[in-house]
């Protein structure tokens, strides 16, 4: 049996070395029970249940499809216990886990569309899972481009984080934000009060780097 207090003293600790050395299969389902609760916890656990799936996978592929089955199917109201953060896990573990998730990202693009999803999280999984989803269809980076105007600054902020992690051009696009002086609670690793000014500016960074790796 895996104790809540000790799994969530590491996640505030971002201890994940300890939780690695743990009962991986029993701590990513204790893990996953996270992601009912608020949005600190949703986003530690995320990230450390990718982690986890990492180190599983290398034995046990079916078991992280597993996880993956059951993340989404508790995003269906007829799951009986919707799940608000499930999209962040899924996200991490498509960011983690190149084998298990490729036959999921298309269902995580298409979350999108789903009103009924918390958007903040599933904008948040596209980014985390970038590298290992941008031949999905749709097309990511198409659809996260039409929330750059988004009435939520929120949302804003994140899908131009979002755009940043992938290797596409969206600087034109990003430019139109980049005097937005709204604030808000961003989340990457810590929570931090950040202008979309501010995360823009990341962004279009990371897409200058990225461009000249391309071109070395």
């Amino acid at each position: 049996m895996i104790h809540r207090d000790w799994l969530v003293n590491l996640l505030e600790e971002r201890n994940f070395d300890e939780i690695l050395e743990g009962n991986l299969k029993k701590i990513s389902t204790g893990l996953i029970t996270f992601l009912y609760e608020d949005d600190f916890l949703i986003f530690r656990a995320g990230e450390a249940l990718g982690l986890v799936c990492s180190q599983i996978e290398k034995d046990d592929e079916e078991f992280v499809k597993i996880i993956l089955r059951r993340l989404f199917w508790h995003l269906n109201d007829e799951s009986g216990a919707y799940c608000r953060g499930a999209p962040v896990g899924i996200g991490e573990i498509g960011r983690t886990c190149t084998f298990s998730f490729e036959g999921f990202k298309n269902m995580l693009v298409s979350l999108l569309d789903n009103e009924e999803v918390e958007l903040k999280f599933v904008i948040y999984a596209i980014g985390r899972a970038s590298q290992n989803i941008r031949d999905a269809y749709p097309d990511p980076v198409e659809k996260l481009l039409s929330f750059l105007s988004y009435g939520s600054a929120e949302i804003r902020g994140y899908t131009a984080w979002a755009l940043g992690e992938f290797d596409a051009d969206t600087v034109s696009e990003l430019q139109k934000l980049k005097d937005d002086l709204s604030v808000v609670r961003f989340y990457d690793g810590e929570f931090r009060e950040k202008s979309i000014k501010e995360i823009v500016e990341g962004a279009l960074n990371k897409i200058k780097v990225q461009k000249l790796n391309s071109e070395l």
